[in-house]
């Protein structure tokens, strides 16, 4: 049985996804999905998509400010918070799609790590229509329907130093697949791990079996 192929990027892989190998089992990446928003020479940064918490955005922004409770939209009760992974756990990020960028500041790609000491300014783009943003207004902007679009909140984030992601892909931790609007969307909790395998080929049952010899 012939493992899946080392895929080395010679490209930044942002906009993409990233799916864990069973070499992360018992990390907090095990199984996990991740959209990546920024790869380069600095480092990288991505969001675990599919792990959801057991809170949802309305509650979560009412729990922070109360006085946006009677402002909430009904709907921002039924979209589920995500761990976007170990790092700025404290942070609350949205990665939203929309067909008019709006009045949105933009900083550069460059800039992204230097500002995330305070990234509380404008939204970054990604990819064609899609952005991200930890901008209190943005937020709460789609939590009573100032902002349009779709979007999913996520805690906290995944982050890579210079070289780090790189290396951990050549070690095999990581497979590749590229960036698939609908994918990222139509969340199914519990397959999308095994989703993401199969849009590259590989059986789920067979990887998870790989990746317990290997570790034997």
């Amino acid at each position: 049985m012939s493992e899946p192929p080392i895929q080395i990027p010679s490209r930044s892989i942002s906009p993409g996804f990233l799916i864990a190998s069973p070499r992360l089992d018992g990390s907090p990446f095990e199984r996990a999905v991740v959209v990546m928003v920024h790869h380069d020479a600095e480092g990288a940064m991505g969001f675990i998509i599919n792990k959801p918490l057991e809170i949802d955005f309305g509650s979560l922004i009412q729990s922070v400010n109360d006085d946006l409770a009677q402002r909430i939209l009904p709907e921002s009760y039924d979209v589920p918070v995500h761990f976007g992974g170990p790092v700025r756990i404290e942070q609350l990020w949205l990665i939203f799609q929309r067909d008019v960028e709006g009045q949105f500041h933009q900083p550069e790609n460059q800039a992204l790590f230097k500002k995330l000491g305070n990234p509380h300014e404008g939204a970054l783009s990604f990819s064609e229509g899609w952005f991200l943003a930890a901008s209190g207004e943005i937020i709460e902007g789609f939590a009573v329907g100032r902002q349009s679009g779709d979007y999913r909140p996520f805690i906290g984030y995944a982050g890579w130093g210079p070289g780090q992601l790189e290396s951990e892909i050549d070690d095999g931790s990581w497979l590749l697949l590229d960036f698939d609007e609908d994918f990222f969307f139509d969340f199914l909790p519990g397959v999308h791990w095994d989703e993401a395998l199969q849009k590259l080929g590989v059986d789920p049952t067979a990887f998870l079996m790989m990746g317990k010899m290997g570790r034997a």
